[in-house]
């Protein structure tokens, strides 16, 4: 009675880990450019959860991951249209580096001083979003992905040192917030083409 029991639960679970589906697809970013890796893993007919791995390269540098959950609109998880959330984090360096990082005043003794802008060099992004998108699965396994929403990430935070607080920060932050949001990876339009394989 015990084998077969056993046998029963090995069935169950081995057809239960043969339903469900798994596709990796990468893309880049055309507006702000970066390289973006995604694991998704279907778990009903339709649907699915996964992670998106991004690694922004120009301005604000760094990693972004975000989880999500889509619906698909039919009953299949490998394609078709799908309704999306998503959250995250991400760790991202100031917009200026290297010889940037500097800069140089008058003291109240009119001798030139030179100080650091920031008081350290990277800060953390907090976000969420909701799209649709749509979802290709070939026979063969080749997968096209494409999705359209809008997302919302915290801005830079004001990590300037004192001695530049003192003579310019509020407009650099102005400024720093506003490239974040118009070309940066705060862009709130999240237009994504992806492509991949699924397993």
């Amino acid at each position: 009675m015990k084998k077969i029991i056993l046998l029963l639960f090995i069935g169950a679970l081995t057809f239960n880990v043969s339903a469900q589906s798994n596709s990796v697809t990468a893309g880049l970013g055309l507006l702000n450019t970066k390289i973006r890796v995604q694991l998704e893993h279907g778990f009903n007919n339709n649907m699915s959860t996964g992670a998106n791995l991004s690694y922004y390269m120009v301005n604000w540098k760094g990693p972004r991951l975000e989880g999500f959950y889509r619906i698909y609109f039919g009953d299949d998880n490998e394609k078709g249209m799908f309704f999306q959330g998503k959250a995250g984090a991400g760790m991202f360096s100031n917009v200026w580096d290297g010889d940037d990082l500097t800069f140089t005043y008058y003291d109240e003794n009119f001798n030139i001083q030179t100080a650091d802008i920031y008081d350290s060099n990277s800060w953390m992004t907090f976000g969420a979003g909701i799209a649709f998108g749509g979802k290709i699965t070939t026979r063969g396994g080749f997968v096209f992905e494409t999705t359209l929403g809008y997302h919302f990430w915290t801005p830079p935070i004001e990590n300037y040192s004192s001695e530049y607080d003192n003579y310019y920060s509020d407009l650099a932050n102005a400024a720093e917030t506003i490239g974040y949001y118009v070309v940066g990876p705060g862009f709130p339009l999240d237009m994504q083409i992806k492509f991949g394989y699924n397993f």
